[in-house]
């Protein structure tokens, strides 16, 4: 069902660029993927239509993921042959993802989705991917596991679908396997992982558009804030020594999963 763009006043257009603005900051420094912080936020602040915030945040991540993986081409740190594999698969879901969301409820997508959020704030409290990454040098020394296709399909099919439901990177989901599961290096996982995200939300964000689940007005006004946004994070990102950001920033990411499922579900009673 058609759903009315928001109204882009002064307000409206600075509440928007400040979302970009930490969208690509947040991302960019801690790594959850700019759909895990984008679309909570349009829903909160700007009160997007449910399925409009997801449609709206991918078509987002094009542009941000694109800026961060060509560094890391130029760096040399892409694994390819990872991201031909995983590609494939990764399209099939994120476009079978996107047109799941027209079989849920606006307010069960967002109930669902803050479980996703608890699930990464999670992670940064438990420190469960940092770790990964703390260990992941001295295992890549052993080179990468071998790419087969009955393993990567269903990562490349999952982070698909992840992608195209909730209008994530799926990022969160494919480092750890990519650290854990094919030894590969840090910066590596990073870069790969990167451009995989940006392969895949070009086809889910042409996937909601069609379903008219994209505000490209509010997409293009982001934009501006969260290119930049990633930039300064990434940097901010090498700089980080210390834990205690990342155990607060997911400590956040969890009382908004839960301040989001309570809203969401009081609209779904009817209060």
């Amino acid at each position: 069902m058609d759903t009315p763009d928001v109204v882009l006043t002064p307000v409206v257009i600075g509440v928007a660029l400040l979302i970009g603005v930490l969208t690509g900051l947040l991302s960019g420094t801690f790594g959850v993927g700019g759909g895990i912080v984008c679309t909570p936020m349009l829903r909160l602040f700007l009160q997007l239509d449910p399925h409009d915030a997801v449609g709206t945040t991918l078509a987002l991540i094009v542009p941000t993921s694109m800026a961060g993986s060509i560094n890391y081409v130029k760096e040399k740190l892409v694994n390819f042959s990872m991201v031909k594999a995983l590609v494939l698969p990764g399209i099939i879901g994120v476009v079978l993802g996107a047109y799941a969301t027209t079989f849920v409820h606006g307010q069960i997508l967002m109930i669902c989705f803050s479980a996703l959020i608890a699930l990464a704030g999670l992670d940064l409290v438990s420190g469960y991917t940092y770790k990964l990454k703390t260990s992941s040098a001295a295992v890549a020394e052993q080179g990468h596991a071998g790419i087969s296709w009955m393993r990567i399909f269903p990562i490349g099919l999952l982070t698909g679908l992840l992608a195209g439901f909730f209008g994530v990177g799926g990022g969160f989901i494919l480092i750890p396997i990519l650290l854990s599961a094919f030894n590969m290096n840090v910066k590596s996982a990073f870069g790969t992982s990167l451009l995989v995200v940006a392969c895949l939300s070009i086809p889910g964000a042409v996937s909601h558009t069609l379903l008219d689940h994209v505000q490209i007005w509010l997409v293009l006004i982001m934009a501006c804030g969260a290119v930049p946004g990633s930039m300064i994070g990434s940097k901010l990102a090498l700089k980080l020594k210390d834990s205690s950001l990342r155990t607060s920033f997911g400590a956040i990411m969890l009382f908004m999963a839960a301040f989001m499922a309570y809203k969401e579900l009081n609209i779904l009673v009817g209060k």
